[in-house]
């Protein structure tokens, strides 16, 4: 069988997965292959090219998977594979990608992969910061949603999270729904809707934009609705509160794998009540709300994909434009 996008695709999943050359060749024999007839590597990628070539000739992939989901048993990737559907996924950068110094490389540590994963301190802080603008929309019938402050005490969240005014109105929306770095809750924040102040919506573009009661933005800031270049292979960090659960973050397998003008779609992780949840770039802008998942269609293609989705920022602010 010839190598194919599921089997690239796979093949950077198991790479994260399975990063230490030792645990892939536990995969591989706990999946009925012989180590001795695959040339492992050092590096985690082609390691696993090596391993899915030789597997796919012998027909073991599906063992392959099989064995990966025995350790992660709820990981949708592995269980979109399984099914041949899972969504191509491309490396970060291109293969020429150098890393150029004065030193001498025998006095140098080594980046392990094609991008270096280094990231300065204050990207944890800056994430914190805009981590405090996102909070958990309780609706009046006990079901959950997700969404964020920007200026002006503003909330915006889905459309089918926050339909109408009376939804909205009903609506109780908690900041600072977390866990402290002892596993303790925080207390939460509470704080009433003004949809009569100001509420506008959109069906078509799955989102609302309602007026909080009180100064929100004095103690837990705001996110800043600009427009902003999204490419394919971009991060998508998503801050949310999954399962109207304490508030989370989906950092691995956070691609961006599409972009037109009105979708974006990703492989950061999502489950009910992340629907309004902010997702960032790298940079930490905000791209896109989070809207759906699942099996979806990729616009371009018309093909079924296992992806989240989100409405592109840039969408929401001709929008706004368009309404005044």
């Amino acid at each position: 069988m010839p190598w194919d996008d599921n089997l690239t695709n796979l093949k950077y999943v198991l790479a994260d997965l399975y990063f230490l050359k030792e645990d892939s060749i536990s995969v591989v024999r706990d999946a009925g292959l012989r180590p001795s007839t695959i040339p492992f590597k050092d590096r985690a990628t082609n390691n696993w090219s090596e391993i899915l070539d030789v597997a796919d000739k012998l027909g073991k992939v599906p063992d392959i998977i099989l064995v990966a989901l025995r350790d992660y048993p709820d990981n949708q990737f592995l269980l979109s594979a399984q099914k041949g559907t899972l969504t191509p996924v491309k490396p970060i950068v291109a293969d020429d990608f150098l890393w150029k110094s004065s030193q001498p490389t025998e006095k140098l540590e080594k980046l392990m992969g094609k991008q270096s994963t280094l990231l300065p301190i204050i990207w944890l802080e800056v994430g914190l910061q805009r981590a405090r603008s996102i909070a958990k929309v309780k609706r009046a019938d006990n079901t959950f949603g997700t969404g964020f402050l920007i200026r002006d005490n503003l909330f915006l969240t889905n459309h089918h999270v926050l339909p109408t005014k009376d939804s909205a109105r009903k609506a109780i929306i908690q900041f600072n729904y977390q866990k402290n770095a002892d596993g303790l809750d925080y207390e939460p924040v509470n704080f009433e809707l003004d949809p009569d102040a100001t509420f506008k919506t959109s069906a078509e573009n799955d989102w609302t934009l309602v007026r909080v009661k009180g100064d929100a933005n004095a103690e837990w800031g705001a996110i800043d609705l600009k427009p902003v270049e999204i490419k394919v292979n971009d991060r998508a960090n998503i801050i949310q509160h999954p399962g109207g659960e304490t508030k989370q973050i989906a950092l691995y397998h956070n691609i961006v794998a599409y972009v037109d003008g009105r979708l974006i779609q990703y492989l950061a992780d999502t489950l009910p009540g992340s629907s309004g949840s902010a997702v960032f770039d790298g940079q930490w802008r905000l791209i896109a709300v989070h809207h759906a998942g699942g099996s979806i269609v990729e616009p371009s293609t018309k093909k079924l994909v296992y992806r989240n989705e989100g409405i592109n920022v840039n969408c929401i602010l001709k929008d706004l434009e368009s309404i005044g």
